[in-house]
């Protein structure tokens, strides 16, 4: 049986690799021939990939929903909410178009941790649903968003460590399993990038990795041919209970769609493992055989699969038969309701009289859930989840336990591993210790009503003899009152609770001495604080580290990434703070409202973030690497502070400007200024003093009247209304003037001795200086390069020539960018008046995640009249393909 829900990442998908799309053809009919036949095999990525050109091609906005759900098939889940977010953002929940997606789009947002938006799509969708089976799944995504939303999510008792770089490559890893000598086996695929289908590199291969004596696991090695047969995809190792027999799948699919899926198994000698038999008993041209697991039943040693059988409770069911020896095994029978579900039910692993599994026919805490049940001799206990730590947002999965049943493996696609598409792609291989001893610290915050307080800020702060030691551990929400701090043994704390507008309270804690495990329970009842006088004078706020802090009248003109006179103020207070603080490191970001074109906003954000940096460099004379920048468009709507709160009536403390609460609002007036609250330059410390003074009075502005630099000067007007286009292979659009070309001068040359004050850039930290004489001056080519379209995984190169202008020598000390960017550069080289170069400049897309504008700092060894370093920059920017 097959339904909507099935998500082959746990049999044996390869979401990223196989097929390739239409190529050499701009057809729209063949684009969506190509895209509904990859959807149909269940090639997402293929699928997405020609959906995605057929919506460049048409702008048919019926696309929208689909090319978000193969994203959300594909895991990229923060692809897929932003895809649906542009499909739902206008509609109201009593409007049934696109109901189905309005569920989707409820595992999207659960997956992304944003529990309550979840709900609210859920709920919608059962408004107007139809379908039985999908109302029941909805029904248990809200029941797993009500019990889960609250669990802890940080806890001492288990330790889980992805294996690192060596095991875990681009795509997924699957059913990870131990041998008695502490060999590891798993499947997987020996590609490093998207291959077509039929190259030997696009089959799937059981691998073993050794473990050196600090458990490091060295370079997998694939099992010869005997087991990985060429041509057939083999997966799902699993060790008989001596360790002699090795039971596998060997299957065939059609894209990514298994149409047969065997058991077979070899037995090992002295040389190796024996070439592979099929088993008696179990194999069917009717249904697939996947994951074998062995494990003892009624005193007898079976076999634990899965099945999509007729007869099953609702998906993959859960199977066992008895092992009768020789790779024969008795009739299969279904470990029944009690452990399957009308969902999927997979990655089987028994040990020592537990079953577990991985279920999404449970509520889960996110996607798929690892679960577990003990047998008692004659039936199956309760189904248990097994928490946060084992459980994440995402999918969890082929969970293997051995030893004690302290340690062991599982599979997961949660952020921190690597993936060939996003963060959430693809599955790797984790490691886990279960700590025998361990305490956990749970915090309660409310006022004296006892009433419970959100948007408040726990820090747990390790002490020594009553001093402060090592770094404290802060955690801020807003969408409820409870916090969860796994702890350290034999360690003094110092736990201090505030919140906006209260007293804030501290009280130390220990986990001294214990001899058994132990959760500590810490309740919190803050004192409101008394309402200070108004100030006649100026107003100065402290600053937390980390906290962000926005610059109101940093505004932009539509479209345009200049910074406006107004903004001069907030960013002299800016250089202020920094001068005062020279080991201060910021990050300086950009936000834009959510209308409009996604990938546009983020850009756009980028280049603001951009040129903020660079006053502070040129204006301010801040040194280049103390500002980080960040562009975040619209994935950060702003959570409303008390300050702001007091200061707009409509808004309450802890409101998030998520673009469906500003559609509530009841006024067109109090929408726009909802929007316009989220179009913010914000800075907040990365590095350097814990808190800092800053004047709140010059930094705010007033919300009442017109907003010069509104991106959205009436209602009408979005973002993107003039989008840049680029072309491809770097061309320009003819909205973009071309790039000058200086030719170098000639050796002969007389030096300038001097230049037009116009022609050094914003992109130079000389422009503004009126003491440049005796200066070297830098004039590139160009100095913004459009590489256009760029796929995921290719790199592009290109130059960019400059010749020295000025009237002292230049040398080039230290040139710095993002780690995708390598600068080919003359480092020993001195430039004499007259004299230039070309640097080669290569952008490699692998660890990309979409666009981007990337800054290129180039540092001067010479001095400007400041005595800071001379800088010049260079911009490029991309359109990243997937």
């Amino acid at each position: 049986m097959k339904y909507f829900f099935l998500l082959l990442s746990f049999l044996l998908t390869t979401p990223c690799l196989l097929a390739q799309p239409l190529a050499g053809s701009s057809n729209d009919e063949q684009l969506r021939i190509a895209a509904d036949s990859a959807r149909a095999n269940q090639n997402w990525f293929v699928a997405l990939e020609n959906y995605d050109k057929l919506y460049e091609s048409t702008e048919d906005e019926a696309l929208l929903p689909i090319m978000a759900l193969m994203n959300l098939r594909l895991r990229d889940v923060a692809s897929a909410v932003r895809g649906y977010t542009r499909v739902f953002r206008r509609a109201e929940p009593s409007d049934p178009t696109n109901n189905e997606h309005r569920f989707y789009y409820g595992q999207a947002l659960k997956m992304d941790g944003q529990y309550d938006e979840a709900r609210t799509y859920f709920e919608n969708f059962l408004q107007h649903a139809e379908d039985e089976r999908m109302i029941t799944f909805a029904r248990l995504e809200l029941e797993g968003i009500k019990l889960y939303r609250d669990v802890p999510q940080e806890t001492s008792e288990v330790e889980l460590e992805n294996l690192g770089r060596k095991v875990n490559g681009l795509f997924s890893e699957y059913s990870p399993i131990q041998s008695a000598d502490g060999t590891l086996y798993f499947s997987t695929w020996k590609a490093s990038k998207p291959i077509p289908q039929g190259d030997e590199d696009g089959y799937s291969q059981i691998f073993l990795a050794t473990a050196d004596e600090e458990g490091e696991y060295g370079k997998p090695e694939a099992l010869g041919k005997e087991v990985n047969r060429p041509g057939v995809h083999s997966a799902n190792p699993a060790l008989s209970a001596d360790g002699r027999v090795l039971f596998y799948n060997r299957m065939a699919l059609q894209a990514n769609k298994i149409l047969e899926s065997k058991l077979y198994f070899s037995e090992v000698e002295d040389d190796g493992w024996k070439s592979g038999n099929p088993v008696s008993g179990l194999n069917s041209d009717n249904h697939l055989i996947l994951q074998p697991a062995m494990g003892e039943l009624f005193g007898r040693e079976v076999l634990f699969f899965v099945s999509d059988m007729d007869g099953g409770e609702g998906g993959l069911d859960i199977y066992y038969a008895d092992y009768e020896g020789d790779g024969r095994f008795g009739a299969p029978v279904n470990l029944g309701p009690r452990i399957n579900t009308i969902g999927d039910d997979a990655t089987p692993f028994y040990f020592d009289g537990t079953l577990y599994f991985s279920s999404n026919g449970y509520p889960t805490m996110g996607g798929d859930d690892l679960f577990y049940s003990a047998w008692n001799g004659s039936e199956w206990g309760e189904v248990t989840n097994m928490g946060p730590g084992f459980n994440s947002t995402v999918d969890d999965k082929s969970l293997s336990i051995y030893g004690d049943g302290l340690i062991g493996f599982m599979t997961s696609n949660r952020e921190g591993g690597r993936s060939v598409k996003s963060k959430t792609c693809c599955d790797d291989i984790y490691g886990f210790e279960i700590a025998s001893l361990y305490a956990n610290l749970v915090v309660g915050l409310f006022n004296e009503g006892k009433e419970a307080l959100t948007n408040g800020t726990i820090v747990l702060q390790p002490i020594q003899n009553g001093n402060r030691v090592g770094v404290p551990n802060s955690k801020t929400r807003n969408d409820g009152n409870r916090f969860d701090f796994g702890l350290d043994l034999e360690t003094e704390y110092l736990v201090v609770a505030s919140h906006p507008g209260y007293l804030p309270d501290s009280v130390e804690i220990n986990t001294l001495g214990l001899t058994e495990s132990k959760d500590i329970q810490q309740i919190f009842f803050l004192k409101a604080a008394p309402t200070p006088p108004e100030p006649t004078g100026p107003i100065y706020d402290t600053i937390e580290v980390e906290e962000a802090v926005v610059l109101e009248n940093i505004l932009f003109d539509f479209d345009d990434s200049k910074i406006l006179t107004d903004a001069e103020g907030d960013l002299r207070q800016l250089q202020e703070i920094m001068e005062s603080n020279p080991e201060m490191v910021i990050e300086l970001s950009a936000h834009t409202d959510a209308r409009g074109n996604d990938s546009y906003n983020q850009a756009l954000s980028k280049r603001r973030a951009a040129s903020a940096r660079k006053w502070l460099i040129v204006q301010g004379g801040i040194s280049g690497p103390r500002i980080k920048t960040a562009g975040y468009g619209e994935t950060q709507p702003q959570t409303v502070s008390a300050r702001l709160a007091s200061r707009v009536g409509f808004l309450n403390e802890g409101d998030v400007l998520t673009e469906s609460f500003i559609n509530a609002l009841p006024t067109e007036e109090q929408q726009e200024l909802a929007h316009r609250l989220n179009r913010r330059v914000e800075f907040k410390v990365l590095e350097g003093p814990e808190q800092f003074i800053i004047r709140r009075d010059v930094i705010e502005r007033k919300l009442e009247g017109a907003d010069r630099g509104s991106d959205v000067p009436a209602a009408t007007r979005r973002e993107d209304d003039r989008p840049l286009r680029v072309t491809p292979q770097g061309g320009r659009s003819s909205t973009t003037p071309a790039p000058v070309s200086i030719p170098p001068a000639p050796a002969s040359a007389p030096p300038i001795q001097t230049l037009p004050k116009d022609s050094i850039t914003r992109f130079s930290s000389l422009f503004g200086q009126t003491d440049i004489e005796g200066k070297p001056i830098l004039v590139f080519d160009r100095r913004e390069v459009a590489l256009g379209d760029v796929p995921h995984g290719e790199s592009r190169t290109f130059e960019v020539s400059f010749v020295n202008r000025g009237t002292a020598p230049a040398k080039i000390s230290l040139v710095q960018a993002c780690d995708c960017t390598t600068v080919d550069y003359k480092s020993y080289k001195t430039y004499a008046p007259g004299e230039g170069d070309t640097l080669t400049v290569t952008f490699d897309s692998t660890e990309k995640e979409e666009d981007e504008t990337v800054t290129i700092d180039i540092f001067l060894e010479q001095e400007d009249s400041r005595g800071m370093p001379i800088l010049e920059m260079i911009e490029y920017s991309y359109h990243l393909l997937r």
